[in-house]
């Protein structure tokens, strides 16, 4: 069983307080995009990688017209055409760099613990998440995944990935054998994910009803960070994916996701 345990998002500046918080093993700098492979392994597509039939497909929304709409494409621009070898770990954290000012970020609602807050950079978790659930769908080894600290209505119940640079990052091996693109595409309110390549497994998947809910309190906030809040209990819920091959189950993984509740607040 794979549990998931939620993480706070953030961009850079809030990096320092996340890892506060949330400390985990840190990632070695200096790597290369897929991680364990050569430079090589994770790269712009080539002739030869451009083959290969669909193996998955997922969309996610948003509103369109908001600040973080333009943080969403930054990333998407960035993931789009990557390949990544056979045997080779991708890096979210390693192919989108970092989220600044400067590489032309802006300020936008981040989930920060039980709250939202402006960071620059908000937003950017609907690429991994949208590309995680492509993932999900393929078959393919998640790695390293982890939830948000509560639950956002643009993403699945419990199948999701929060990032923030350096540190927590969204992984996952190409195990297929063959080479997998990534086509990104996204309009004025929607994003969506791609993979190509050679599909190894059968995907089945369930999902919980959500269970052990706990209740939202109220609080209030000042300054320009601050983002009103209408209040939402906290609840857990379990995925489950089957992987099958010929017919046969291969393997059996469970997502175990524990959402905080989200107070009520008001911004002063």
């Amino acid at each position: 069983m794979r549990r998931w345990w939620p993480f706070a998002v953030g961009a850079l500046a809030a990096t320092g307080l996340l890892l506060g918080v949330y400390l985990w093993a840190p990632r070695k700098s200096g790597a290369s995009v897929a991680e364990g492979a050569a430079p090589g392994d994770s790269a712009r597509p080539d002739a030869a990688s451009r083959s290969g039939a669909p193996m998955a497909s997922y969309t996610t929304r948003f509103q369109p017209g908001q600040p973080r709409v333009r943080n969403i494409e930054l990333a998407a621009r960035l993931l789009d055409g990557r390949v990544v070898r056979p045997g080779a770990t991708f890096s979210f954290n390693r192919v989108v760099g970092p989220r600044t000012r400067g590489r032309g970020y802006v300020p936008a609602p981040a989930i920060m613990g039980s709250r939202l807050v402006k960071d620059v950079g908000g937003g950017i978790c609907q690429v991994s998440t949208t590309l995680f659930n492509a993932v999900f769908r393929a078959g393919l080894d998640i790695r390293k995944a982890r939830a948000h600290t509560m639950w956002m209505p643009e993403y699945p119940e419990g199948r999701e990935a929060a990032v923030a640079y350096p540190d927590l990052d969204f992984t996952w091996r190409n195990d297929t054998g063959a080479p997998v693109r990534i086509q990104v595409g996204y309009t004025g309110d929607s994003l969506t994910v791609s993979l190509w390549g050679h599909r190894r497994y059968e995907v089945r998947s369930k999902t919980s009803k959500r269970y052990g809910f706990s209740p939202y309190g109220t609080g209030v906030g000042r300054g320009r960070r601050c983002v009103p809040m209408a209040g939402r209990k906290g609840f857990s819920i379990d995925v489950w994916r089957t992987l099958l091959s010929a017919g046969r189950e291969v393997r059996r993984e469970k997502f175990h996701t524990e959402y905080r509740p989200q107070p009520e607040v008001t911004c002063l």
